[in-house]
């Protein structure tokens, strides 16, 4: 869509006899709307064009748009003047639910892009095209002009199958740190995922932000070493913002088991609060708010759809640490509260 909007002020202070011309604005080689002046006189003002995925740069006296023209510039003949265009950019996205990583794609508006020949591969899984929303449901054809910042995703027919690396298992209670399953799952999701190398679990834990009072929501509250009578704990919220200090950290507190698979085919780590040998777990209510019962902090790294499992890496050393539980154990442990923070 284009518009042009057009206000016009015509100054003329000559004596005797005059002669007029005729000023012709072009937008896109279309003639919009002319003025007519009489000679030597002057636009004060020039009309505001617009259109659709362009930045209007000015009116050209030349078709090359070469020659911008002024505002009360004098009019000495008849004249055409032709609207200048500056084409918008759109970032293009993919979304693979694979470890392969499509950067982002930068094209003009308007830009026509061909995916035909761009297909993945996953273990086990059928690639079945792209798709312009993040249920799968609308096929990308290629054949529609990007006027929009757009995102596209990789479909794929198969079970579910991810199974994510751990570089370097942590367990907190070899280390001596009774409580402190958030900073071991925090520093294995972020070495997992290319950050705080430098890190090991001890200088890591000397970065830990503290609560300035009781409330797990605004850091960790109590002592990694022993147990107080404090919570001894720390909310998806703290670990949060500590981890946006080495990597990318999201709070997905309130998904659902859909989302956490979603976020593994992704190949990101996710932190997760369950409970202790994952004992059935409800909701506690504080003054500072939420808790649960038996709570404890692990990072969710696979799922299997076939079995229905989901596969964890447990800092406190429980089954060697890493292991595989069933749906329906993860979830009597994690639905009553659905903390979870997603690491990349």
């Amino acid at each position: 869509m284009k518009k042009i909007l057009f206000v016009i002020f015509a100054g003329i202070m000559l004596a005797g006899c005059t002669r007029s011309y005729t000023v012709t604005f072009h937008t896109d080689g279309t003639a919009a709307e002319s003025a007519v002046l009489e000679k030597g006189a002057s636009l004060d003002s020039l009309p505001v064009s617009e259109k659709d995925g362009y930045d209007f740069t000015g009116w050209y006296s030349d078709r090359a748009l070469t020659k911008l023209w002024s505002a009360g510039t004098p009019v000495e003949e008849d004249l055409d003047l032709y609207a200048g265009w500056n084409v918008q950019k759109r970032t293009v996205a993919f979304e693979t639910e694979t470890t392969t990583v499509i950067d982002p794609i930068t094209v003009d508006y308007g830009t026509i892009v061909s995916l035909e020949e761009l297909t993945l591969e996953k273990e086990g899984m059928t690639f079945t095209g792209w798709y312009t929303d993040e249920d799968r449901t609308i096929p990308y054809t290629g054949k529609d002009p990007i006027t929009e910042d757009t995102t596209i995703y990789a479909g794929w027919d198969g079970p579910v199958h991810v199974e994510l690396e751990v570089k370097e298992f942590i367990n907190q209670a070899a280390a001596g740190a009774r409580e402190g399953c958030e900073g071991a799952s925090l520093l294995m999701a972020l070495q997992m995922t290319g950050h705080a190398q430098e890190y090991n679990y001890y200088s890591f834990l000397d970065e830990i932000p503290y609560s300035p009072d009781s409330s797990p929501y605004k850091g960790f509250a109590g002592n990694l070493w022993e147990d107080t009578p404090e919570i001894d704990a720390m909310m998806p919220a703290p670990v949060t913002e500590w981890g946006k200090k080495y990597g990318t950290t999201v709070n997905m507190t309130g998904c659902d088991e859909k989302q956490l698979i979603s976020i593994l085919e992704k190949g990101h780590p996710v932190i997760v609060w369950t409970s202790i040998h994952f004992q059935p777990s409800e909701a506690i209510y504080y003054e500072w708010g939420t808790y649960k019962s038996h709570n404890h902090v692990m990072l969710l790294i696979g799922y299997d759809e076939e079995s229905n499992q989901f596969k964890i890496a447990d800092p406190a050393g429980w089954n060697n640490g890493i292991y595989w539980v069933s749906y329906d154990t993860f979830m009597n442990s994690w639905d009553c509260y659905r903390g979870a923070v997603e690491v990349y």
